[in-house]
């Protein structure tokens, strides 16, 4: 993409537009616009109206719904590069949960109609989108096969094994994983409490099987993790 812009570049690293020569890549950027939340910002809430893409190009952010009881249930965390809210462009629905920044975060808004006329122009867009719902739903399925099989200890150890192979980095001492949530955030996330999160954590680390750090979670037994997943 010689030539191309920054924008145009960072548009090319977000899976749903990753088959995207640069004219469509700039006539996107040309399309849409960036906002800076802080950390804490809610970006849209559930009901809002779904009149827009927002495309996550820095930080990390919560998906959730609430129940009537005001429980919060994590649907999923996302980081940087990825897109947010094709559902709602494709049905014009309401937006289906509210998403909040876990960090400050850079968001490009690109309109519903920019979004419709690049499905007319570039039809492979929505193969990307259909892969998109296919992960969300497949997601969605490992969450619940986790929540009716899992106990709290299994889901915090699979959990960190996920994380580690996704963002963890080798070192001589082990996989050390970043921990930027708070434990009632991964609480939220796995269906269960902060003191429960909290209990498997310590009982993880007077095992061995971890260490834990400020910001951090070192796995330094991944097999001994593995054992409380089945």
């Amino acid at each position: 993409m010689s030539g191309s812009s920054e924008a145009a570049r960072g548009l090319a690293r977000v899976p749903l537009f990753k088959h995207l020569e640069a004219p469509a890549l700039t006539r996107l950027e040309q399309q849409s616009w960036t906002r800076r939340y802080p950390e804490g910002q809610i970006l849209t809430s559930e009901g809002d109206p779904g009149d827009s893409l927002l495309v996550l190009e820095r930080g990390q952010v919560k998906i959730s719904r609430f129940s009537p009881s005001g429980h919060e249930v994590v649907l999923a965390i996302v980081e940087a590069p990825e897109a947010i809210g094709e559902l709602a462009l494709v049905d014009g629905a309401p937006r289906s949960a509210t998403i909040t920044a876990l960090a400050p975060v850079d968001v490009r808004i690109l309109p519903r109609q920019a979004f419709i006329e690049l499905i007319n122009t570039e039809p492979q867009t929505m193969m990307m989108v259909l892969r998109a719902v296919t992960s969300m739903v497949r997601n969605t399925n490992e969450r619940l096969s986790d929540l009716l099989s899992l106990d709290v200890p299994g889901r915090v150890a699979k959990w960190m094994l996920v994380r580690g192979a996704s963002r963890g980095e080798r070192t001589p001492r082990g996989i050390v994983i970043p921990f930027e949530l708070s434990q009632r955030e991964l609480g939220n996330e796995l269906g269960t409490t902060r003191v429960s999160v909290n209990k498997a954590l310590k009982m993880f680390e007077s095992l061995g099987a971890i260490q834990l750090g400020r910001d951090e979670i070192t796995v330094v037994k991944p097999d001994l993790l593995l054992e409380f997943t089945y």
